[in-house]
């Protein structure tokens, strides 16, 4: 059996070719089970159903649990391909295949166009030979965007900056409510290499212009500098305490050396307490990047404290169930995401697609479940979000158990 599209003049699929459609798309069997055979089968111009097709062809034959969640999944597939308009643009695509992902309930399973953020970081996280492809002009201010990015106002956050970013240089802070950008609203893709006019607020009330020198560079390379240049020691004189800090921002062996050298440069500079920002980015860690924490507590058994939240995911989760699991330090912060199933990546029609699909479970050594769980804190603090004015509540806390601790305590598990 085999199905072909046509595109009718009221751009709505025929019942008989739907039904056509979704069984190619379903069955493991068909030729049309692949990306490229499932749009061919589309008329060139009906791209959103060729497009729609071809992602839920590969997410149905990937994802790793059969039953679907308990999902009647070729219900779900015939009613996302029927309600799929011929002229959909591939934000409306992957804004229809994720509200069905969704209800999968399983981390690492989403689709992303070229006007998301996640579709230049993913691209440039797989790609292994080297750091400088699948470029764009990336400021460092990972935004996020609460509502409906289609409305005519979609409202966009700072939730993470950088160190040593573009944005951070300018003045953005964590929290920031991103309104403009050159004019025109404000989305993550749409700076310009060069120098940017963004209007900002930090409270919600007062707004201002900053200008942003903003460089053509992939994410994973601005993961790999803001990794670097978070290191620092931090002098509080007024109690006699040095501390140290290094903030990981994903997984690549540059930053993997650049923390072993922190960590030895740290050791060097007599500091009494250390902290590591795990917040942000994307995971990938393993238990290796905690070799140089243990090596630091077999040397000098000082106080160590390791921020999370519900940014904090997949390896970097394993990371904090590891320093819970072995006493290396206190958890502060939130929940984590509960984000830990492997993930298989595709991309698609063209590279216009990249489509990440659960395909399994990893371990969980001694450190409990992960997945739809996360990993909670020692010390629970809730993150600022929205308008912080420049305070990072968790981090403050962090200063405040360390300036309150006696000197010469190991603090860890808290």
């Amino acid at each position: 059996m085999s199905a072909v599209i046509e595109c009718c003049k009221s751009r709505h699929l025929s019942r008989l070719t739907l039904a056509g459609l979704v069984w190619s798309v379903l069955s493991g069997l068909s030729a049309l089970s692949s990306p490229a055979s499932v749009a061919q089968s589309a008329d060139a111009d009906c791209a959103g159903v060729r497009d729609i097709s071809a992602i839920l062809s590969v997410v149905t034959e990937q994802f790793y649990d059969r039953r679907f969640n308990g999902l009647n999944w070729s219900s779900e597939v015939a009613d996302a391909v029927e309600a799929t308009q011929c002229d959909d643009k591939p934000e409306q695509v992957t804004e229809r295949v994720n509200s069905l992902l969704a209800r999968l309930n399983a981390s690492h399973t989403g689709v992303y166009s070229q006007s998301d953020l996640d579709y230049w970081g993913l691209n440039s996280l797989f790609h292994f030979d080297g750091l400088d492809a699948y470029t764009l002009p990336f400021a460092g201010v990972w935004a996020t965007l609460e509502g409906n990015s289609q409305s005519a106002n979609p409202r966009w956050f700072a939730t993470h900056v950088l160190n040593g970013s573009a944005a951070e240089t300018a003045g953005i802070l964590q929290g920031d409510e991103l309104m403009l950008l050159n004019g025109d609203v404000f989305s993550p893709t749409r700076f310009m290499p060069g120098i940017n006019r963004l209007q900002v607020t930090s409270d919600g009330v007062t707004s201002r212009e900053v200008t942003i020198d903003v460089p053509e560079q992939s994410v994973m390379r601005a993961f790999v500098d803001a990794s670097a240049a978070s290191a620092r020691v931090l002098d509080l004189p007024s109690i006699g305490k040095r501390i140290a800090y290094y903030r990981i921002w994903a997984a690549r062996d540059q930053i993997q050396r650049s923390f072993q050298q922190a960590m030895d440069d740290f050791s060097e500079a007599d500091i009494d307490a250390l902290v590591v920002d795990l917040r942000g980015g994307f995971g990938g860690t393993s238990d290796d990047y905690l070799s140089a924490v243990r090596f630091m507590r077999a040397q000098n058994p000082l106080p160590m404290y390791f921020i999370i939240d519900d940014s904090v995911r997949s390896g970097k989760e394993l990371m904090a169930a590891l320093v819970r699991r072995d006493g290396l330090g206190t958890l502060v912060g939130s929940t984590t995401a509960g984000d830990y199933l492997s993930g298989r990546m595709n991309r698609l029609l063209d590279n216009r697609y990249f489509l990440y699909v659960a395909a399994g479970t990893f371990p969980t050594p001694g450190t409990g479940d992960i997945e739809g769980v996360g990993v909670a804190p020692d010390i629970e603090v809730a993150p600022c979000r929205q308008h912080c004015s420049g305070r990072d509540p968790i981090l403050d806390r962090v200063l405040q158990l360390i300036i309150e601790q006696p000197d010469n305590t190991d603090v860890s598990g808290q």
